[in-house]
């Protein structure tokens, strides 16, 4: 099978001739780059030709292609997101399933880290799968050289506005109700409830008048607040990034006080501090270094 290679500035994709029906596998990729490289995409996905300069036979793919079918072990047709290089780095894969006539989604990871995290992800698929909360999961498969995930492809639309919604606001509440363990206190006191992790537009998808999230590997129960604080600084970061986050938490603060006062605190500052402390952590680790900067000046803030 031949595959066409499109190349980010971070990453490789690799599509497969699609058909109409299949179109969808071309949302791996989602355009929030400059207008020429939006262009570049429309033209990868419109016009054949432009894709034949990037042909690549599947023996000669720079993954592990054999590897992921045999761990899917059935008759489908993929398209392959390499993800970001970094010790969390994973393949993310929509499919085709051929004989059933059903369209996926998969992940296939094999650095130490990237497979606990999608170990957390099949865990937390279990644990809410009768919530409507995520999609459900197909298929799994857990060994020493890789770890699998297979799951339904959820046709939504993600959040028009990047702006936090009462939608947004009613999920975040939604996700307080739910723990994954029995600790309802962190060592400084402070309330805990389910988390996303990753708590932004791009993870969350309308689907029969519900919201859904996918992408659940950071998931997992922290201090109240740190999704919605998630989606405000998150968004901020990617969209506005010359704006201090406090400046932008300020600018929320109704909503946040809303969020609060639903979940009975009255002082939300101790929430902002831990969630600003493990967002510098986390991003310190990855490498970010202007995400990083952005959330240790907010935690010395709230110092």
């Amino acid at each position: 099978m031949t595959y066409f290679r499109f190349k980010t500035f971070t990453t490789s994709y690799y599509f497969p001739k699609l058909n109409t029906d299949q179109q969808y596998m071309y949302g791996l990729y989602s355009a929030y780059g400059g207008k020429l490289s939006k262009l570049y995409w429309s033209w990868f996905k419109k016009y054949s030709i432009v894709r034949a300069l990037t042909a690549v036979n599947e023996d000669k793919l720079p993954f592990h292609y054999q590897q992921i079918k045999e761990a899917d072990g059935t008759d489908c047709l993929m398209s392959f997101n390499m993800g970001s290089p970094g010790v969390e780095q994973k393949i993310s894969i929509l499919g085709y399933d051929n004989q059933n006539h059903t369209p996926f989604f998969a992940k296939f990871s094999q650095k130490p880290i990237a497979k606990k995290l999608t170990i957390n992800e099949i865990d937390i698929y279990k644990t809410l799968k009768s919530t409507q909360l995520t999609p459900k999961l197909l298929d799994y498969k857990i060994n020493e050289n890789y770890v699998y995930l297979k799951a339904e492809y959820i046709k939504g639309e993600r959040p028009k506005s990047k702006k936090v919604t009462s939608e947004i606001l009613t999920l975040c509440l939604k996700l307080k109700n739910y723990h994954l363990t029995t600790k309802k206190n962190d060592e400084n006191g402070l309330l805990l409830a389910l988390s996303h992790g990753d708590f932004c537009p791009w993870n969350i998808l309308m689907y029969k008048n519900q919201m859904k999230l996918i992408d659940w590997e950071l998931a997992k129960d922290r201090p109240l607040g740190f999704d919605l604080f998630t989606y405000i600084c998150q968004v901020s970061l990617l969209f506005n990034p010359e704006c201090e986050l406090l400046q932008v938490i300020n600018e929320h603060n109704i909503l946040i006080e809303q969020y609060f006062t639903d979940c009975g605190v009255k002082d939300y500052l101790p929430y902002l501090k831990s969630f600003a402390t493990e967002k510098a952590n986390y991003e310190k680790n990855k490498g970010n270094s202007k995400a990083f900067e952005k959330y240790h000046r907010l935690k010395n803030i709230l110092s």
